[in-house]
């Protein structure tokens, strides 16, 4: 993607990002996009703390849950490169209760079933209240017996299972073979050698702090039309899982160090093998295009294929989702439990399809630059886009950004007529445009008058209801 698609995309990202948070009821949320290993977008919108009205900023820490997953993968495979383990070794080769475990199938799991959740272990324990903070996230022995009285669900190696206790079991392994906490050896050989300097294996209460707000407050979903703060808590045993913490920016440097050829983390041949489809991800009623490999979901976004990790937490929703081919990471994190990191993520992919597909590098687009913008009245807004030297209206809808999309046939001066549309369009009419000053006054689209977005925003701020216009 060159670089002035890509500027060109972006712009249309923080229109519609800034759309998406005035018309949803979400706390906030930190939006950050790499491109080449540079940060080419890293917004904040909202707020860390409604309570305290302390605002969402770009370098606010996250609850990054199930991105754990990433680096306890990454840990596994550098030990591998080591020659400390294989990742076709029975993990009771490294946890020597499990061969007295008396579920004998657990003698035939390998380390690289738990790492692509192929092992068929229990996803969250017999008793998954910690989640919803009816009891602490299970310590070390605690999770030792739990685990020694749960069997496997389904046979090893024959579907995927997602599981949160087969993660925390590969933490373990970690430690059998490195002899150190797992928390301080991903610092000592990821987080640190990275310069993730906001990116934490495990929350600790100096996090929570008002004053500076480093990790945001973490909201339920809405209940009665209003949202309660979560405390926070530790992930004790299940880091390995669940237990991170990090900014977007970081993520993003963290990302692109997986991408092949980054000379980063590990040798090209793991980060192949991790990057690899392990198996199908399958939701019902929804296309089977995400798969997991070796601690990556790997996913398509159009013809874009993508690996990366989604997270979900007590008051946070995250997801990441990292492009090799055109070195592109994009980052959502969200402080709420239902908070849409994936549908924005999905939208922000969306909007990079579609101006790789129709901003022709060969085309000047200066031309039309003054007209390109967000416009509104009472029935809804629009936007006036430039692609290929060519104009188009665009309508979102919700989650789709390009829910609608006319283009517009220059006519003379700042008018056109709109020549493709939906069959409940106005297909055959004008846009004229009234530029005053270097700048657009207002367009006159199919007969209907629009202003720029920030005044039509100001003129309804302005009134009390929105009555009939006397001439």
């Amino acid at each position: 993607m060159n670089e002035r698609t890509l500027r060109h995309a972006l712009n249309f990202v923080e229109s519609w990002l800034q759309e998406r948070y005035d018309q949803e009821e979400v706390p906030g949320f930190v939006v950050a996009v790499a491109h080449h290993g540079q940060l080419v977008l890293n917004r904040a919108y909202g707020y860390a703390d409604v309570e305290h009205d302390i605002p969402m900023r770009s370098d606010h820490v996250f609850r990054i849950a199930s991105h754990s997953k990433t680096f306890t993968a990454t840990a596994v495979m550098m030990l591998a490169e080591q020659g400390k383990l294989r990742i076709d070794d029975p993990v009771a080769d490294y946890i020597p209760w499990l061969k007295d475990h008396a579920d004998p199938r657990w003698t035939k799991v390998t380390l690289r079933q738990l790492l692509s959740h192929g092992a068929g272990v229990i996803r969250d324990g017999l008793d998954v209240g910690y989640w919803y903070l009816d009891r602490p996230f299970p310590e070390k022995d605690r999770f030792i017996r739990e685990m020694q009285d749960s069997g496997l669900i389904l046979d090893n190696n024959t579907q995927m299972k997602y599981t949160n206790y087969g993660y925390t079991l590969l933490g373990l392994v970690i430690e059998a073979v490195t002899g150190e906490p797992f928390n301080e050896f991903v610092l000592d050989h990821i987080v640190r050698p990275l310069g993730l300097n906001r990116t934490f294996p495990e929350y600790r209460p100096y996090l929570g702090q008002p004053e500076p707000q480093q990790l945001v407050t973490g909201y339920t979903s809405r209940e009665q039309k209003r949202r309660l703060p979560i405390e926070h808590i530790s992930t004790e045993s299940m880091s390995p899982a669940t237990g991170f913490c990090a900014t977007a920016s970081d993520l993003c440097t963290y990302f692109t160090a997986h991408m092949v050829g980054s000379g980063q983390l590990l040798t090209d041949e793991s980060k192949k093998e991790m990057q690899r489809a392990q198996w199908p991800m399958r939701t019902p009623g929804r296309p089977d295009d995400t798969h997991y490999g070796l601690g990556f979901i790997l996913k398509q976004y159009g013809d874009r294929h993508t690996f990366g990790h989604s997270g979900g937490f007590p008051g946070c929703i995250t997801n990441s989702q990292t492009d090799p081919e055109d070195k592109l990471v994009v980052v959502v994190l969200t402080n709420c439990a239902d908070g849409p990191a994936a549908s924005l993520t999905a939208g922000i992919y969306a909007i990079l399809n579609w101006f790789q597909e129709h901003d022709d590098e060969s085309a000047r687009e200066s031309q039309w630059s003054v007209l390109e913008g967000s416009y509104a009245n009472l029935m809804g807004h629009f936007r006036i886009v430039q692609a290929g030297g060519k104009l188009y209206s665009v309508y979102s809808a919700g989650w789709e950004p390009f829910a609608m999309v006319e283009h517009l046939e220059h006519l003379q001066d700042h008018t056109f007529t709109i020549t493709e549309t939906s069959s409940g369009g106005s297909k055959g009419e004008l846009v004229h445009f009234s530029v005053e000053k270097g700048r657009v006054a207002s367009v006159r689209h199919a007969g209907a008058l629009c202003m720029p977005i920030q005044e039509w925003q100001e003129h309804v701020a302005a009134q009390s209801a929105i009555t009939l216009v006397e001439s």
